[in-house]
């Protein structure tokens, strides 16, 4: 199911615009899972006297709609749930981290928790299919709804999000140019 794109932050489908239209809030999804550290948030959404984790959630709170409570409470319920499973674990992942000598904290990880996306759409097998909130993890999306979350746990599906990754990413950092004036990250010699 790579290559498809999914829209988001849509009450309903736009019926002047094609689905492919690049002003269409969207990810291109691909093999690897879409994370919360996926895409570096915008600069301007930067704001120093929030907890990041606050200027996280009011990114995420901004495709839900201003007056759908109940998908803000979802949003919100799962970013509670992302940090009490990372409380729930933290002696080890603070063992894992410890080499680090202080560069990284545990609660560094939960930018590895799969991005929830609010109002989704999605066309699979030729029909479109939308889901209050959707996750890709990389093989499929899993479509969610806002109570999912109520009992401030995680779903078996999004427990131990950290797996796989080497280290925590932040979604606090600047994109590296493309084009003429890219930046190489590969050594000039051997």
């Amino acid at each position: 199911m790579t290559g498809m794109r999914l829209l988001y932050g849509l009450e309903r489908l736009p019926s002047t615009l094609a689905a492919d239209d690049a002003r269409l809030p969207a990810v291109d999804l691909g093999r690897t899972p879409l994370r919360l550290n996926s895409v570096p948030l915008p600069a301007d959404s930067w704001d120093a006297d929030a907890a990041r984790m606050a200027t996280v959630r009011s990114c995420l709170l901004a495709s839900c709609g201003d007056y759908n409570e109940p998908l803000r409470r979802g949003i919100t319920q799962y970013l509670d749930a992302v940090e009490a499973h990372l409380t729930q674990h933290r002696d080890d992942l603070a063992a894992g981290l410890a080499r680090f000598h202080g560069l990284y904290r545990v609660e560094d990880w939960c930018w590895s928790a799969l991005r929830p996306l609010p109002r989704a759409w999605w066309q699979q097998n030729g029909t479109w299919s939308r889901a209050e909130l959707a996750f890709w993890n990389g093989s499929e999306v899993i479509a969610m709804r806002s109570r999912d979350f109520e009992s401030g746990l995680l779903p078996v599906q999004f427990q131990h999000f950290w797996n796989g990754e080497t280290l925590p990413v932040s979604p606090f950092r600047r994109a590296f140019p493309t084009g003429p004036d890219a930046v190489s990250l590969k050594p000039s010699s051997p």
